[in-house]
């Protein structure tokens, strides 16, 4: 489904940019691999902590107490964008330090399931 995917994509670079410093830039990066597509958006701001981490994907969860400036963030974009990816069979990971920043990184097979006709 394009518009879902879409939407993962749209949901990680706002979350990126939301928790990135000002000037500083939020990496986009896709690539094909034999079996799958990959897509990674790192951001350089401060790290998720590693006890958020495992929960992070989890409604209504923040990688920090931070919230938008607007106070719209509620903490299921995260949550959205992981329904989607296993709706799609695919896997999202995020690793997330100090030094570099945070990195959330989407697997989708480029395996197509076929549908019988009716």
């Amino acid at each position: 489904d394009p518009d879902r995917l879409s939407q993962v994509v749209q949901n990680l670079i706002t979350n990126a940019l939301k928790y990135s410093p000002e000037d500083t830039a939020v990496l986009v990066e896709t690539r094909g691999e034999a079996d799958a597509v990959v897509l990674s958006v790192h951001n350089q701001g401060a790290p998720i902590p590693p006890e958020r981490l495992k929960a992070l994907f989890q409604p209504l969860q923040r990688g920090t107490e931070e919230v938008d400036t607007a106070g719209r963030s509620v903490g299921l974009g995260l949550y959205i964008v992981q329904s989607i990816v296993d709706a799609h069979g695919g896997h999202i990971g995020v690793q997330s330090t100090a030094e570099v920043g945070t990195t959330f990184t989407v697997r989708l097979s480029r395996a197509i399931e076929s549908v019988e006709p009716r």
